[in-house]
């Protein structure tokens, strides 16, 4: 009406949806791997929940949250509903991957709201059900192997030797659907990530907001995300490397690894690699190599770095822009902004006002509040070899002996002991 313009109402919905679009999530189209993390949370505070999270992993490995939704349970209608929203902002397409657990609600959703996109499945928690139903010795190690695989080829010579031992776990695995947890047969662009971590990590650093109540749960939110946004804006500006500093040392320990292999050129993008293990097949203009690891990662590989030096070209120009500062800097270019209106001066609809809204049934919990989360298989797998470490130095300590007394430990000794329990528990 001000510029006299008379447009379709399904003109005008359309323009809205993409300038929601375009504000929302600006940083995730514009410098994010295409690849989303969502895992669900209890919430500790007196009427419970659940906190859904939807998160991506920006070119130097930081997490990049993108939605956040309270509901009641993990069930198919709310995590329908939160995909639903998802999809306000985050259209579906097949270049898309959706990261989760194994919970049948969210692969119901994402088959519903993003018929397009790729799913994959963590690959911890489908170890950790290989630990608990199958106890055959070395088969964990031998599925871990498979999925890790980036050869088509090394994927079947494990899962031969899987179903070689244990048909059963063969036929659990071939049921799970082997495209959802090997890397080399993924459909989509993965990035190599292949677990929950980036979503269970928020819920992690959110342990204490989640005993408060939901506003200001969102609140500590909003405050958390300013600050991590912030903070990553000034590292961004003040690098000064072509790619990011965790790809770079990436790049660095790469380079290190693929000192001695000879580099014999095809024509001006291909190239054989010897020195490997096996010999490699590098093509820089499809930027592929037959390890699997370029095609994947999207970084060159140990064999493609020393392919691109050898025609006096960058590693970063082989590299997946979106790993680069650039795309770095542009995913922190906006500010995550704090509410600028009073609480008492928003207007709030009529229909909101009077509408009665009653707080859900509850009921206290027997027992001590649990305020961590449940130990996995894997973390009580790495504690105990944590444990057997430092028992295995704190006697070694122990045995040292004081010329003066044989059996006797002196305050120095003590202070040797500290010293190297605090060496060890700061190494790992």
């Amino acid at each position: 009406m001000e510029h006299s313009c008379e447009i379709t109402y399904w003109h005008a919905w359309e323009a809205r949806e993409f300038a929601i679009a375009a504000a929302r999530v600006r940083g995730f189209y514009n410098a994010m791997r295409r690849v989303i993390v969502v895992d669900g949370t209890f919430l500790k505070n007196k009427y419970k929940g659940t906190l859904l999270v939807a998160t991506a992993v920006d070119g130097n490995s930081n997490l990049y949250p993108i939605a956040f939704g309270v509901v009641d349970s993990e069930n198919d209608d709310s995590w329908g509903w939160f995909f639903r929203q998802l999809k306000v902002v985050i259209a579906d397409c097949q270049d898309l991957a959706f990261v989760s657990d194994r919970n049948a609600s969210i692969s119901k959703a994402i088959g519903t709201v993003y018929p397009r996109s790729a799913h994959g499945i963590c690959i911890h928690h489908l170890l950790t059900n290989v630990v608990s139903f199958f106890k055959t010795k070395g088969l964990t190690a031998l599925v871990e192997k498979a999925s890790r695989a980036y050869r088509y080829t090394e994927f079947q010579e494990r899962i031969t030797e899987i179903f070689d031992m244990s048909p059963e776990l063969g036929r659990y695995l071939r049921e799970a659907d082997v495209r959802k947890w090997a890397r080399s047969l993924f459909p989509g662009s993965r990035y190599d990530i292949r677990t929950t971590n980036p979503a269970e990590s928020i819920n992690s650093v959110l342990r204490i907001p989640r005993e408060y109540p939901v506003i200001p749960l969102l609140d500590s939110i909003r405050e958390l995300l300013t600050r991590w946004f912030y903070e990553r804006r000034l590292l961004s500006s003040k690098h000064v490397d072509p790619l990011t500093a965790k790809v770079e040392r990436k790049i660095d320990r790469r380079i290190v690894k693929a000192k001695g292999f000879q580099v014999y050129k095809v024509d001006n993008f291909r190239s054989v690699v010897k020195g490997d293990i096996y010999d490699c097949h590098v093509d820089l203009e499809r930027r592929t190599c037959t390890c699997g690891k370029y095609d994947i990662g999207k970084i060159p590989c140990r064999h493609a770095i020393p392919a691109i030096y050898s025609r006096g070209m960058e590693v970063h120009r082989f590299t997946d822009a979106l790993y680069s500062t650039a795309a770095w800097r542009t995913a922190y270019a906006d500010s995550i902004n704090p509410i600028a209106v009073l609480e008492s001066e928003w207007n709030v609809p009529a229909e909101v006002k009077l509408a009665k809204v009653l707080p859900p049934k509850t009921r206290k919990s027997a027992g001590r509040p649990v305020k961590r989360r449940y130990e996995s298989v894997e973390d009580k797998i790495a504690s105990s070899q944590g444990s057997r470490r430092i028992k295995s130095i704190s006697a070694a300590v122990v045995e040292l002996k004081d010329t003066r007394e044989e059996h006797a430990i002196y305050p120095s000794s003590l202070l040797c002991v500290c010293i190297c329990l605090c060496f060890f528990s700061y190494c790992f």
